[in-house]
């Protein structure tokens, strides 16, 4: 599953990275062009600006109206709507979030003297992406997962 974030919700995009998909930023782009692109390759648009999707939608083009300034709340909106598979943070499925390329999980040992001790100590997984260490957690999971099933 493909998304087109807006950049109010970059967050959200990082979120849904970790858990794997496939989540572009935009900000500075026209509506009806960024519409074109979801529509040409099937990606799904989410926004807070009422007006885009509300063109989205009279184009056929999946989006989805974040309404919450909350976070997690956001998270919950998406999840209402698309239903989207949250399998455990992982550096095999997870995708970087600062690039958005795939990442793959290393053995820790193996970068050891480029992650401060306390992290170390802490985290299980790590996954590396075009190079750059980044150390995927499970607290937005918890988090996210703790909503799911209380509320």
């Amino acid at each position: 599953m493909l998304f087109l974030v807006d950049a109010m919700l970059g967050n959200i995009a990082r979120k849904l990275r970790l858990f794997g998909y496939d989540s572009e930023c935009f900000s500075d782009i026209d509506d009806l062009k960024l519409i074109e692109k979801a529509k040409n390759e099937s990606i799904i648009i989410i926004s807070r600006d009422r007006l885009l999707v509300e063109k989205a939608r009279k184009d056929k083009t999946s989006s989805v109206l974040i309404a919450s300034q909350n976070e997690i709340e956001q998270f919950l909106e998406i999840l209402k709507i698309i239903p989207l598979k949250l399998n455990e943070i992982s550096g095999e499925t997870a995708r970087c979030t600062k690039c958005n390329s795939v990442t793959s999980q290393i053995n820790k040992l193996q970068i050891k003297n480029e992650i401060p001790q306390g992290v170390m100590n802490i985290m299980m997984n790590f996954g590396n992406a075009r190079n750059a260490i980044r150390c995927i957690g499970r607290e937005l999971t918890l988090k996210i997962y703790k909503n799911l099933y209380t509320n």
